[in-house]
């Protein structure tokens, strides 16, 4: 299934399916492909939005086809279909169905990131092999069966993390852009994907949601092991929050299970509550103690830097928010698609130093 994991440019024509949720928040996996890697992506299926191109809905993507349905897509040689949403407890609903069923007897291949298995739905599994077309459970998460040792001399290398005040808040471009950023460092750095989209982007990683309880630290530690044996710098997509109500495990998994030298904060500007709950984010300030407390036991981790998500505000907004949150923190403060991430580079450049952090 390489073919469906690698991305090379031209190995993949990529059609997303986002049906009813084609907009920069409710479709994470569609905007993270295309803005990473637009060259594979051509055409988008959302009803709603037919006739409309990416640019115009994400701000970037540029001239990329929104369309009705996988028939009307077809026009454009795809080669898979990408489902590029994300509903809520990962089940696919019937109205999608239809069009993977399409997508199939079209002859596309499936990429899947939800937590349905489709390649384990009779009645698609029957459908591709008919087909002969391939279906990928990125959230497949057989083999992961070991529990974490927590021995961070094992890791080679620097680890940095990205945590979040709440779901959604782009652990995952903050990632992707510091390993970019670190090259220019002196650096030789490795994004670590640890959800569907990440794992789209980079043909791999580990899809710690999927992962039992038990196993998803030691699934990560086994991933950072091996890359440590080939980069200097690991950078960690984080997950959900740590005091999310719903996904705080998994945020607890990802700390335990990278033992980071350093972390990235993750905020989107302005937002007060949690996604899909009548809960307040409590203040930055409360995010950087429980991180570094909880870090503390186990190694010693400070909050080196502030990622802010500032989409909804125009530029003199963003930077005033920026320079509020850096006086709030005392902390480097980016938005790092707008304005770069070499604050953060230059924030962990002391990593370079051996045993640093076990002088705090």
């Amino acid at each position: 299934m390489s073919e469906l994991r690698e991305g090379g440019k031209g190995k993949r024509r990529i059609v997303i399916l986002a049906e009813g949720k084609f907009t920069p928040l409710e479709a994470k996996t569609a905007s993270g492909l295309i803005r990473y890697k637009p060259e594979e992506v051509v055409a988008v299926i959302d009803s709603t939005r037919e006739g409309k191109t990416v640019q115009e809905i994400l701000g970037f993507g540029g001239d990329i086809p929104v369309v009705k349905d996988v028939l009307s897509s077809l026009s454009y040689n795809p080669d898979t279909l990408l489902l590029g949403i994300a509903p809520r407890g990962g089940g696919l609903p019937e109205e999608l169905r239809k069009q993977v069923l399409s997508a199939v007897e079209n002859g596309l291949n499936i990429i899947n990131g939800l937590h349905d298995k489709l390649s384990e739905d009779p009645e698609l599994a029957t459908l591709a092999n008919f087909r002969d077309v391939k279906i990928w459970d990125i959230r497949e998460a057989k083999g992961y069966n070991k529990v974490a040792e927590c021995k961070p001399g094992k890791i080679a290398d620097k680890v940095v993390l990205t945590v979040g005040t709440d779901c959604k808040t782009g652990k995952m471009i903050t990632s992707i852009e510091m390993a970019k950023e670190a090259k220019n460092f002196d650096w030789n750095p490795c994004f670590v994907a640890t959800g569907q989209s990440g794992i789209i982007i980079s043909g791999e990683g580990v899809p710690i949601d999927s992962v039992p309880g038990d196993f998803m630290a030691g699934a990560l530690e086994d991933f950072l092991i091996q890359k440590s044996k080939s980069y200097d710098l690991l950078l960690v997509e984080g997950q959900g929050s740590i005091i999310h109500p719903g996904y705080s495990g998994v945020s607890l998994a990802l700390l335990h299970g990278s033992l980071p030298d350093a972390m990235v904060l993750c905020h989107y500007a302005g937002k007060s509550k949690f996604n899909n709950y009548d809960l307040p984010i409590p203040p930055l300030s409360e995010y950087i103690k429980l991180h570094e407390d909880i870090a503390k036991p186990l190694k010693p981790s400070k909050v080196i830097g502030i990622s802010l998500n500032t989409s909804e505000l125009n530029e003199k907004e963003a930077l005033r928010e920026i320079e509020k949150t850096e006086v709030e923190t005392n902390l480097p403060t980016i938005d790092p698609l707008r304005f770069g991430c070499a604050k953060l580079l230059e924030a962990i450049e002391y990593l370079k130093k051996d045993n640093v952090l076990s002088q705090m």
